[in-house]
């Protein structure tokens, strides 16, 4: 089988992280003989402002490259700071990429276009796939009806008329399938997927607690072990950081030695690092920065327990990345991973925007530590069993067949 994937979202050196989850199911899918080939619709920015901070970057790119063993294009599509213009991305995507896909197309013969978001990669997808008679999956990781789908009246239309042209349409937690009024706009609810993204267990880090607690216990008391808590994402404002630093000084009292390890760049930096300062939290919480996949899997590693009581999360790989790594998670009531951290008993879910409620939490997982190691036992063995980047490639190989074995008798 030959699959064709577009998205915007894939790692490079302007963005290391970006999209990982992209990467990560692709080299699944060609683990499992799926012939994978990576389009990523890459901001053009002259060679002259190559060496220019964060948009530069996209001038650094090369057009072709092989990453772990699969080819990447990266054609130069136009884009615009701060998301101007997003409303026409489609055309400009669609013209940006209509020689490196034809010349895809003509050699690489594909099955399947399988795009990843809505607006502007899938709608992309659909024409491509109506030109050349190819299906398309189109898959949802939350921001498409999170945002996309109330940006404006045309963005609404893009969404739902590309949705309407897949021939599949993968979301990655139930949330999205229940909360966005799928009934009342949806086309055809059969086509529509839960497909839970996964963790490469082979990527997770060796606990180091025993050594960080050597290291680290000069700011608890005698004999004591400061306990680490780390959160790992983009810093935004709906990520939920600004809560975990509200809640820190209710908890200092009972755990004086507690760290509060954050591991991301981004806009709200200053206003956390301002925030922490205030309350005087300067040795308590380390701002880490963006940190490589692997040195983030560390920090999780060596934590005592996992939170981001973010409240516009789709799903969260690195809850499952927490999980697997055998810790507690906190995450929020009525986001993607939510039910499965109710339903498992592998950590508390708490309101949103509710620091009394995360002081809570924290206080009763670090209070019981034996009934924190059960959950964390129980999250480990939940994610080698259900949640791994090999399932979700199963899945998702069965989607692709289930359409062209439907192809196949349409055709007949």
């Amino acid at each position: 089988m030959r699959v064709l994937v577009i998205s915007h979202m894939y790692p490079t050196i302007a963005s290391p992280l970006g999209g990982i989850f992209v990467q990560k199911q692709a080299e699944a899918l060609a683990a499992r003989g799926t012939e994978v080939t990576v389009v990523h619709p890459t901001p053009y920015v002259p060679a002259v402002f190559r060496f220019f901070p964060r948009w530069g970057h996209y001038a650094r790119i090369p057009r072709r490259e092989t990453v772990n063993g699969i080819e990447v294009r990266h054609p130069r599509v136009l884009e615009f700071p701060r998301g101007y213009f997003f409303d026409w991305y489609p055309k400009t995507y669609i013209r940006g990429m209509k020689r490196t896909l034809a010349g895809l197309i003509k050699t690489k013969k594909p099955d399947i276009i399988h795009a990843h978001v809505a607006h502007p990669d899938g709608a992309a997808a659909v024409y491509f796939g109506k030109k050349y008679g190819i299906p398309v999956v189109v898959t949802i990781h939350g921001q498409d009806f999170a945002h996309t789908l109330y940006r404006s009246p045309r963005c609404e239309r893009s969404l739902k008329t590309t949705l309407a042209l897949a021939d599949r349409v993968v979301l990655v937690s139930d949330k999205l399938r229940h909360n966005y009024g799928l009934d009342d706009w949806a086309d055809d609810l059969t086509k529509y997927r839960v497909i839970y993204n996964g963790v490469n267990l082979e990527e997770l880090a060796e606990d180091t607690r025993a050594e960080r607690d050597k290291a680290e216990k000069g700011g608890a008391g005698e004999g004591e072990k400061a306990p680490v808590l780390v959160t790992v994402g983009f810093l935004r404002k709906f990520k939920g950081h600004a809560y975990v630093l509200e809640a820190l000084p209710v908890l200092l009292p009972k755990y004086p030695g507690l760290l509060y390890h954050i591991v991301g760049d981004g806009a709200e930096r200053q206003v956390l690092e301002k925030q922490a300062r205030e309350l005087g939290l300067e040795k308590n919480v380390l701002f880490l920065g963006s940190l490589s996949h692997a040195e983030a899997m560390k920090e999780i590693a060596r934590s005592d327990l996992f939170l981001m009581p973010s409240w516009n999360e789709a799903f969260g790989v690195v809850y499952l990345e927490a999980l697997a790594h055998g810790k507690p998670v906190i995450g929020t009531k009525g986001e993607g991973i939510a039910p499965i951290i109710e339903r498992e008993q592998v950590g508390i879910t708490v309101p949103a925007r509710n620091a009394k409620a995360l002081a809570e939490a924290l206080d009763l997982l670090l209070s019981h530590p034996e009934s924190s190691r059960q959950m964390g036992e129980r999250g480990r063995a939940l994610v080698r069993r259900e949640f791994t980047w090999e399932q979700n490639a199963l899945q998702t190989c069965g989607l692709y067949q289930e359409i062209l074995n439907s192809d196949q008798r349409d055709f007949a």
